[in-house]
């Protein structure tokens, strides 16, 4: 299991907080936010803050925008036939969707083609390409990819055809020689939002070509750009915000069947719902079938159609999640046998190639290793895989000095696909295996990650969301924010789920509880040795039945320092306080101590075979019981500073219970006033006082010690009367009183308290600490 070592995305003072929060006008959770992110100028705030369609950019200001529009209103204009070339996944679909819509708003009738996975592969295919031109296109569109395809592309110039490139990723060292290409990141004309989504880029060719009828066209965009993972930064926000309240003006009825399908309403649809909802189920398209359903279904407009695609979709998607729970789980054999092994390597069983990237990443998040998951193919021939590497570890750098064993490979930093020759798979293997120490990468250390706010549960409201959610959209670059609750409880634990993985909690402390949940969580929990942790989570609502109810998402729950501590302690210390004692009992230890040499001669008279000991003799080493308790703290106190023993019974025993009374200020100032209205009171008539103000004799002796002591009263012919006292004086100044307060304390924490708030007052001075 990965360890997370998890830290403060910032450490802003409260000071910093509230001023910051005073001169922004924004509430102090929002300021904190705010401060952690970098967000302190006025003009990013109001941007970040209120993010609106006002703040979507020139779209002229994209390389070629001003070619590509040429080419495409001469192609309408002219009525020639234009093809749109995408790609399979959720950003690739939605990007064609974009074009194939924006097209025929003008008035054209485009074809679009989208790759098949197994056959294709990614990006521009030769062989799809010639097909295209045999069909007499005249200009080809590329969404989502292109820039990689310059002896594709080349092929089409040379039959004649014009060609529009419009991407977002990685540029080669050679650019492919297309009529315009549209893209964010080209050198010497750096867009203004570098890490446009392809579907963030096809909607601004939309917008340049429909100006405000684009906007129709912008919720697609947004389902683009959260299921590509982009950082939802400058224009990617706008991007989602507006694409999120254009999803409820309800202008595609397919993607209104499919979130119906999803159970979320149209009138409360988030960036969540986007990125566990919509795109998986576009995704599993691609991953099982042909994603060109998924175009078809996001630009229909027929009601019926639309359902029809939704009832496969909503099929294949659960055949995606069974195909990656089997795989995954077939796979768990193989990653024991490699539990040693810097690179984890798994061979599929029958696995579908389309699920081995997920059964990679969920090893990788299983393990925190670099992980290749393959499958060999029937049609190629070969072992076909696909990677994925935690932060930390290169994986396209450790797979590219070995380039020469693959039959096919790409990919970046953190994920990559191949294809390799069965019989050189193992040689791979081993080859890989001592590339996590050459780059430093060290699978068992901590991953850390990063919380927002350290709250307790009674902070935790409606309106808490409410300020959170005024920083949505979250995703890349803008995550939602964590919530650490320190030093709670889980309580009603129980397992939930098909396969009775995940957790259902409460999280409580001694007053407050809201209810908890955590996928995968519930061996976890179920291993834990004690209750008291430090929680993580996002704060968020469960609506069941019509009723609203705060509910915590769990990302991970830590037993807590002070927990480990009390842990540690009840390993040394034995709670005898409430436990009947005998001579044998006793006898079972190295030694008792006391600390009243009263206690100590008494208990000489019974002949206990043990040493019998004060308090201030050493212990070191020794299994003891404390018999008595102390007169003050600090005496303890000292005690377990100084004697580290291997284990120490607190029986803490007293017969003096009624000199542990609490001083009761408002008894006191009745019997002093009493005393000062009334002659003729001697020591003798304190009964009737006593009785006649309501009070316990020795409650009353006790107080009028106190009051000589402090000079309040005195005997005058042997008459209790007013003293003259010349200054004020406090009631901690008289001995007895102190006393009184002392013992006090140690009833309170010693004798009082449970045994975990015990050993919790006791970390602080415990020398086994």
């Amino acid at each position: 299991m990965t360890l997370i070592n998890w830290e403060k995305r910032k450490n802003p003072t409260k000071q910093e907080i509230d001023k910051f929060a005073q001169s922004k006008k924004v509430t102090p959770v929002v300021a904190e936010l705010l401060l952690e992110r970098d967000i302190v100028e006025d003009s990013d705030i109001e941007a970040f803050l209120h993010s609106d369609v006002t703040e979507l950019q020139d779209p002229f200001g994209l390389h070629d925008m001003d070619k590509a529009l040429e080419l495409i209103d001469e192609a309408v204009e002219s009525e020639k036939k234009i093809a749109i070339y995408g790609d399979y996944d959720a950003d690739g679909v939605t990007s064609t969707s974009i074009m194939k819509l924006t097209l025929q708003k003008l008035g054209n009738k485009p074809i679009f083609y989208v790759p098949d996975r197994f056959k294709d592969g990614y990006g521009p295919n030769l062989e799809r390409y010639k097909e295209l031109a045999d069909q007499g296109i005249d200009l080809l569109i590329t969404v989502d990819n292109g820039v990689s395809g310059k002896d594709e592309i080349k092929y089409l110039k040379d039959r004649g055809v014009k060609v529009i490139v419009t991407d977002h990723h990685d540029l080669p060292k050679e650019l492919p020689e297309a009529d315009a290409i549209v893209h964010p990141s080209i050198p010497g004309a750096e867009y203004v939002c570098p890490y446009l989504s392809g579907a963030g880029v096809a909607f601004k060719i939309a917008d340049a070509l429909l100006g405000d009828e684009a906007l129709q066209l912008i919720d697609l965009a947004a389902i683009g750009t959260v299921a590509d993972a982009v950082a939802l930064k400058g224009e990617n926000r706008v991007i989602v915000t507006e694409g999120l309240k254009q999803m409820k003006n309800n202008n595609h009825v397919g993607l209104s069947a499919l979130l119906d399908k999803c159970k979320v309403r149209l009138s409360n649809v988030t960036e969540e719902d986007i990125g566990f909802r919509i795109a998986p189920r576009i995704n599993a398209l691609g991953r099982l079938e042909n994603a060109s359903s998924g175009v078809e279904l996001l630009t229909t407009g027929d009601e019926s159609f639309a359902k029809e695609i939704v009832d496969e979709t909503e099929d294949i998607n659960a055949r995606r999640q069974d195909l990656v729970a089997s795989a995954f789980a077939d796979a768990q054999n193989q990653i024991q046998a490699q539990k040693d092994n810097g690179v984890i390597v798994l061979k599929g069983n029958g696995w579908h190639q389309g699920i081995l990237g997920i059964v990679a990443s969920r090893t990788m998040d299983q393990e925190n290793k670099p992980v290749l998951a393959t499958q060999f193919d029937d049609n190629s021939g070969v072992m076909k895989g696909s990677g994925r590497s935690p932060e930390g570890f290169n994986l396209f750098t450790a797979l590219d000095k070995h380039r020469d064993l693959f039959t096919a490979f790409g990919g970046h930093a953190q994920a990559c696909g191949f294809s390799i020759e069965e019989d050189k798979l193992d040689e791979l293997t081993k080859l890989l295996q001592d590339e996590p120490s050459q780059q430093g990468f060290d699978p068992k250390a901590p991953v850390v990650k990063n919380y927002d706010l350290q709250l307790n549960i009674a902070d935790l409201s409606m309106d808490l969301i409410k300020q959170v959610q005024q920083l949505a959209p979250f995703g890349m670059g803008n995550p939602k924010p964590i919530i650490k609750l320190g030093n709670v409880s889980l309580s009603q634990m129980r397992s939930i789920g098909k396969d009775a993985s995940h957790l259902k909690t409460q999280i409580t402390d001694e007053q407050h509880r809201i209810d908890a949940i955590g996928f995968g969580m519930f061996e976890k929990a179920a291993s834990l040795t004690t209750n008291l942790c430090d929680v993580y989570g996002e704060l968020g609502i469960n609506e069941w039945r019509g009723k609203k109810n705060l509910q915590l998402m769990i990302d991970d729950f830590q037993v807590s320092p002070q927990a480990q501590v009390l842990a540690d302690l009840k390993n040394v210390y034995l709670d005898y306080r409430n436990k009947g004692l005998s001579t044998k009992i006793l006898e079972h230890f190295d030694a008792v101590v006391f600390f009243n040499e009263a206690y100590l001669e008494a208990a000489k008279r019974f002949n206990v075979k043990t040493d019998l000991i004060m308090y201030n003799e050493n212990c070191d080493g020794k299994n003891v019981l404390i018999y008595d308790r102390p007169h003050n703290l600090e005496l303890f106190q000292k005690f377990i500073k100084n004697n580290k023993t291997q284990h120490t019974a607190l029986f803490f025993h007293t017969d003096l219970t009624s000199r542990y009374l609490k001083p009761d200020m408002i008894k006191m100032k009745a019997l002093l006033k009493y005393l000062y209205s009334h002659q003729n009171i001697t020591m003798e008539g304190m009964d009737l006082v006593a009785k006649y103000l309501n009070m316990q004799k020795n409650d009353v002796d006790f107080y009028l010690k106190v009051f000589f002591e402090l000079n309040f009263v005195k005997i005058v012919n042997g008459f209790v009367e007013k003293a003259n006292a010349s200054q004020q004086r406090e009631l901690i100044e008289s001995p007895t009183y102190l006393k009184r307060l002392q013992r006090n304390d140690v009833e309170k924490i010693l004798i009082e308290s449970s045994f975990d708030d015990l050993l919790s007052w006791m970390s602080d001075y415990d020398c086994h600490c």
